[in-house]
């Protein structure tokens, strides 16, 4: 496994009193389990957990197999912590992609991406005034995102450096 993350990530692991290499423990919520113990159906459009929407074929330009693969594949963790608390909602979530890739590893499926961005409502609030979104009484929340994809030669695949501005923590393991 190939673990990399951006600064935003790094500060987070800081301020949580976290170790860089990830590890920590967290609780996983009866939810996230069922979830990590789907099994994983590998077929000719990409992979999937048994529980995800169905992948299909891409019809044009703007699409490819790995953004489907991405969009049906995405999940979110930061609901299972109530009340909402940053720190463990972020742990959870940096949990849940590693046990996914570790999943994945162990059946022996290679070549996948696996990607994690959260956001603090701190860092919501940030990204809503920068992009001139911001109005009073605007509430925040605390944001994830889990995805996974196969990662094609011939097609984008989402990295660090596109993502290092875009005030969100990013985690990104390949196998």
């Amino acid at each position: 496994m190939r673990i990399e993350y951006n600064n935003i990530f790094r500060n987070y692991l800081t301020e949580y009193d976290l170790p860089p290499d990830l590890s920590f423990s967290v609780e996983i919520p009866e939810e996230v389990r069922k979830m990590l113990s789907n099994d994983i159906l590998v077929g000719p459009l990409g992979v999937a957990l048994s529980s995800s929407g169905k992948l299909y074929k891409a019809s044009h330009a703007l699409e490819d197999q790995s953004i489907i693969e991405d969009a049906e594949n995405h999940f979110h963790v930061d609901w299972y912590i109530d009340p909402p608390d940053n720190r463990k909602a972020f742990k959870l979530a940096v949990k849940t992609l590693l046990l996914l890739a570790e999943k994945f590893r162990k059946e022996g499926i290679k070549g996948i991406r696996f990607w994690l961005s959260f956001q603090t409502p701190e860092l919501g609030l940030q990204w809503a005034k920068q992009n001139n979104l911001h109005s009073d009484g605007d509430e925040y929340y605390i944001s994830d995102r889990l995805s996974f994809y196969t990662r094609r030669h011939n097609e984008d695949i989402i990295t660090i450096s596109q993502n290092d501005n875009t005030l969100s923590a990013i985690l990104i393991v390949d196998i």
